[in-house]
C-alpha cells in the first residue's frame, strides 16, 4: 500500500503527480475525457463573440465598425481553438490552449470596455463570465493562476490610464474576489480529482493483483485437486468425500530404481524422475484421466473419477501400455524396467488435510492395484480379471493363472499381450504396433 500512496504524491504547488509516468496516464485520461467539453468552451466562445459584434453597439458607445471587427477575429479566434481540437489530446494542451483564449477574451473585453466608457460595471462582469467557464472546463489550477495574472495587469493598465480610479474600487473588489475565489475552488477541484482518480487506479491495480494472486492460487489448487473437487473446495464446501462404484486404478514401480538412486545425487534423482513423471502426466492428460500422486519412484493414476468415465478400464489400460513404451523409448533409466498395475472396482475419494491439501483415494480395489504392481513382470502390464472384462476387445492378454496377492489371497490375473487394432477409448488411441499405441514414441 505504501508504494500505493508514494506513487501518488502531488507537487506542492503544481499539483502535477511526482511520477511521470502516473502524470503522463492521467494527462491521457483526463485528456479523452475533457476532449467534448473543450470542444463546447471553444465552439461557445465564437458563438458568443460572433453575438456580442452585433449586441455591444446596442447598449453602448463602442462604435459598430469597432464592434464588428473586434468581435468577427474573437470569433475566428474562438473557431481556429476548435479547429485544433484533434491535436488536443492531453489535459494539458486543452487547459493551456483555453488559457490563452480566456486571457486574450479579457484582455479584449477590457480594451473594449475602455474605448466604450464602461469598464465600470461592465468589464468585471465579462471577466467573471469567463471564470464560469473556467469551472466548467475544470480549468488547472497552474493554468488558471497565469490566466488570472494576465487579466490583472490589463485591468491594472485600465485602472492606470482611466480618469477617475476611485469609481473601479469596486470593479476591483469584484474582480479581485472573483480572481482569489476561483483559484482556491479550482485548486480544490483539481486536487481532489487527481486523488480519486489515483485512488481508483490504486484500486484497480490492487484488484489486478489480487486476481493474479487468485489465478495463481486456483492454478496450484488445480495441480494437486481434480477441477471439480477444487471448485467444491472453493465454494467451502468441507469434507470433501465420494464414493465410486466403478473405477480403474494404475500403479507403476520403477524395478531397481532405489539400487541405482544411491549411487546419485539428489538433483540427479530429482530431474531424472520429474522428466519421466512429466512425461507421464502428460499421457494421464491426453486420456482424460486423474494422476492421484507419486510416491517415490512410484506413480498412481485413476480413471472413472471424479467425472465418470463409461470406458475407464479402456483408457487406463491404453495408459499403462504408452507408459511402458515411453520408460522403454527413454534413455534416462538404462537396464531397468516399470511394473504397472491395474485393477477395477468400487472406491472411495476426498480430500485429506486443511493445510496441504491432498486429493487420495482408498479401499480395496486400491490394494488389489498395489499388490498387482508388486507381483507383476518387470516391462509388462499386469491386471485383473474385472479390468480384463471390463476392456473387451481392444486388448489382448495372456492368462498368468492364479496369482498370490500378500493380504489379499489368490487372485487369477492376466498380462498385457498388446492391443487390437480396433479404436479403445473416446480419446481416438489406435495401437497399430504390438504393446505400443500409435501417438506414443513421436
Amino acid at each position: 500500500m505504501s508504494r500505493f500512496i508514494e506513487r501518488g504524491r502531488l507537487d506542492a504547488f503544481t499539483l502535477r503527480f511526482e511520477d511521470s509516468s502516473l502524470e503522463e496516464r492521467f494527462q491521457q485520461e483526463e485528456g479523452e475525457l475533457g476532449l467534448a467539453g473543450y470542444r463546447i468552451i471553444t465552439g461557445a466562445t465564437a458563438i458568443l463573440w460572433a453575438l456580442a459584434a452585433v449586441l455591444i453597439p446596442l447598449g453602448t458607445e463602442i462604435p459598430r465598425s469597432l464592434s464588428w471587427r473586434v468581435g468577427g477575429t474573437m470569433a475566428l479566434v474562438g473557431l481556429a481553438a476548435l479547429a485544433v481540437s484533434p491535436w488536443a489530446r492531453t489535459m494539458n494542451r486543452q487547459h493551456g490552449l483555453a488559457s490563452l483564449l480566456t486571457s486574450a477574451n479579457g484582455l479584449v473585453i477590457l480594451v473594449l470596455a475602455a474605448a466604450g466608457g464602461v469598464v465600470a460595471g461592465f468589464a468585471v462582469s465579462g471577466i467573471m463570465l469567463l471564470y464560469m467557464f473556467g469551472f466548467v472546463s475544470r480549468t488547472r489550477f497552474v493554468y488558471a493562476l497565469g490566466r488570472t495574472v494576465v487579466i490583472a495587469i490589463g485591468f491594472g493598465v485600465v485602472w492606470a490610464s482611466f480618469e477617475e480610479p476611485e469609481r473601479l474600487l469596486m470593479d476591483a473588489f469584484f474582480l479581485a474576489a472573483a480572481s482569489v475565489g476561483s483559484l482556491v475552488g479550482l485548486r480544490l477541484l483539481e486536487q481532489n480529482r487527481r486523488r480519486v482518480w489515483h485512488q481508483r487506479l490504486v484500486i484497480e491495480e490492487q484488484a489486478a493483483a489480487i486476481e493474479v494472486e487468485r489465478s495463481e492460487s486456483e492454478r496450484l489448487l488445480l495441480n494437486v485437486l481434480p477441477s471439480t473437487v477444487s471448485k467444491r473446495l472453493r465454494q467451502g464446501e468441507n469434507p470433501i468425500a465420494d464414493d465410486f462404484p466403478n473405477v480403474t486404478v494404475l500403479f507403476a514401480d520403477i524395478v531397481g530404481f532405489t539400487a541405482m538412486s544411491s549411487t546419485m545425487t539428489a538433483d540427479e534423482v530429482i530431474m531424472m524422475l520429474s522428466e519421466l513423471f512429466s512425461a507421464f502426466d502428460d499421457l494421464v492428460a491426453e486420456r482424460g484421466l486423474e494422476k492421484i500422486k507419486t510416491i517415490g519412484d512410484a506413480y498412481m493414476a485413476v480413471g472413472g473419477l471424479p467425472d465418470a468415465l463409461p470406458d475407464h478400464a479402456n483408457r487406463v489400460v491404453d495408459l499403462a501400455v504408452a507408459m511402458q513404451a515411453c520408460f522403454g523409448a527413454s534413455a534416462l533409466f538404462p537396464g531397468l524396467s516399470i511394473r504397472i498395475g491395474v485393477h477395477s472396482g468400487p472406491v472411495a475419494g476426498g480430500v485429506i488435510g486443511t493445510r496441504k491439501f491432498a486429493y487420495d483415494v482408498w479401499g480395496t480395489t486400491v490394494n488389489v492395484a498395489a499388490r498387482l504392481q508388486t507381483t507383476g513382470v518387470p516391462g509388462r502390464v499386469h491386471v485383473s480379471e474385472e479390468t480384463r472384462d471390463l476392456t473387451g476387445a481392444a486388448f489382448e492378454y495372456e492368462s498368468r493363472g492364479p496369482t498370490e496377492l500378500r493380504g489379499l489371497g489368490s487372485m487369477t490375473t492376466y498380462l498385457v499381450s498388446h492391443a487390437s487394432n480396433e479404436e479403445h477409448s473416446e480419446g481416438g488411441q489406435r495401437s497399430t504396433v504390438e504393446g505400443v499405441p500409435a501417438d506414443v514414441g513421436g
